[in-house]
């Protein structure tokens, strides 16, 4: 029988800041699990990718960018299987993100979006702080999240904005409690927490927070999906962000076992999430 053909795409470099190895590491992780169960693998830097290439029939992709992204669109509409889906890479960018949580009553930071001209104005900070991030994509240089108690770093942050030309950002309220990182795959098959300060892994106790992961995920239309909680002191979770595919650095040998064993499972039923 002739083997399961699959091309695996690694995110750009440039939304991949300080994390390019750990990025590719995820990629080759699940990619070398599909070639040991019999699959034809291939890998492309995202960068490289032109329209001349022949449609694959699977793939497993990391890309950002608008141009990879347009070409991933047209191969699914022409019957490629693709994870994660052009749309859900999409709703994480932070203006669709912070909207399709709020709808589904996903517990987030209080949060607004206000365009950079009208910041200086529209935003005061307090000694409880504040967030500022990038409107559109995640964080791709330094600065692009930044943390505001006063006016000075306001206008630092503001001036990074501006001149990096990013029209809108995202202002979200400081919420105290233990930072947790989670992982997951599907809706059923993988799911791991860490504490961020201390790597602690917390998974047998973060039942809440796989929950709402599981949700936001679903709601957003990731399939291989990362974020960052803040566990109140009532244990419950607020969602500060979602990801598609991250790096899985904590656990990247179980996660790519999984990733690989989701898709063939997903393959052989035709169905996604």
């Amino acid at each position: 029988m002739k083997p399961s053909v699959l091309l695996g795409i690694y995110r750009e470099q440039i939304f991949s800041p300080g994390k390019i190895g750990d990025d590719a590491a995820i990629m080759d992780a699940a990619v070398e699990e599909l070639s040991r169960r019999g699959w034809e693998v291939s890998t492309r830097n995202a960068e490289s990718m032109s329209d001349s290439m022949p449609r694959p029939e699977n793939v497993l992709s990391m890309a950002q960018s608008d141009r990879v992204l347009s070409m991933l669109e047209t191969w699914s509409s022409q019957g490629s299987r693709v994870v994660n889906t052009v749309s859900s890479v999409l709703n994480c960018y932070r203006k669709r993100l912070i909207h399709l949580l709020s709808m589904a009553g996903i517990c987030i930071p209080p949060s607004r979006i206000v365009a950079v001209k009208e910041a200086g104005e529209k935003i005061s900070p307090s000694s409880d702080g504040l967030w500022l991030k990038r409107g559109d994509v995640h964080a791709i240089e330094p600065g692009d999240v930044a943390s505001v108690r006063c006016k000075n770093e306001l206008d630092m942050a503001l001036e990074h904005f501006a001149g990096k030309g990013v029209r809108d950002i995202l202002v979200q309220e400081h919420i105290n409690g233990p930072v947790v990182k989670f992982y997951g795959v599907g809706q059923n098959e993988y799911f791991r927490a860490y504490l961020a300060a201390s790597g602690e892994e917390i998974t047998s106790r973060a039942g809440k927070l796989r929950a709402v992961a599981r949700q936001a995920a679903r709601v957003v239309g990731l399939e291989i999906y990362g974020g960052d909680a803040v566990l109140t002191q009532t244990d419950e979770p607020v969602v500060v962000d979602l990801n598609d595919w991250p790096s899985f650095s904590r656990c990247r040998q179980s996660a790519g076992k999984s990733i690989a064993a989701y898709f063939v499972a997903r393959v052989q039923s035709n169905t996604g999430l």
